[in-house]
């Protein structure tokens, strides 16, 4: 089922995905202890800083798991669709439970889509750039603890890496449960 947005629900939907794509990726990067001052890091920190330092001064970090990101990440879930609702043409009313829900499906697919895309990304650079480049030490650190496992799972197939493949296919299935189990509120999320 596809949303039927108006173009400025389309702008606010678009928005608050693309700040929680950058969001989930400072999280990230301070889980993975990316280095601070590595250029993207710097990026993300400044893209992320107006709405986090506030609450991260409410809410600390615990270890290296940033849980003011956490945090903003659901609370942007659970506003996302009270905004767009509130732009649309009719008000659907709904309970609080709802947003709630659609808060915990969005926090869940921004993270899926972001894995995703970050393994997307390391497997288009490692075909095209064969040195060790910033960038592509920076998503190795990031994806080696994710594909590590399977790695260890699969045969050893030469030069050939499988794993980001069987990564992907579990995450676009894990996205199809996820949207057989929540149709509505999946494509909400």
């Amino acid at each position: 089922m596809a949303l039927n947005l108006n173009s400025i629900q389309f702008l606010i939907h678009t928005l608050i995905n693309v700040y929680c794509f950058v969001l989930v990726l400072r999280i990230w990067f301070q889980f993975s202890r990316i280095d601070f001052y590595n250029p993207l890091s710097q990026t993300l920190a400044k893209l992320t800083n107006p709405l986090l330092l506030p609450l991260q001064k409410i809410i600390p970090s615990f270890k290296n798991i940033n849980l003011a990101g956490i945090t903003l990440l659901f609370i942007l879930g659970v506003i996302k669709y009270p905004l767009i609702n509130l732009m649309g043409d009719k008000i659907i009313v709904t309970y609080w439970n709802t947003y709630l829900l659609v808060g915990i499906l969005h926090f869940c697919r921004t993270i899926g889509e972001t894995v995703l895309y970050v393994i997307f990304v390391g497997a288009i650079i490692s075909w095209f750039n064969r040195g060790q480049s910033v960038l592509q030490f920076t998503l190795y650190h990031l994806t080696e603890p994710l594909l590590k496992p399977i790695r260890n799972i699969l045969p050893n197939t030469g030069m050939i890496d499988f794993s980001p493949m069987i990564l992907a296919f579990i995450l676009f299935y894990l996205n199809r449960v996820c949207y057989d189990l929540f149709p509505v509120l999946w494509s909400l999320a």
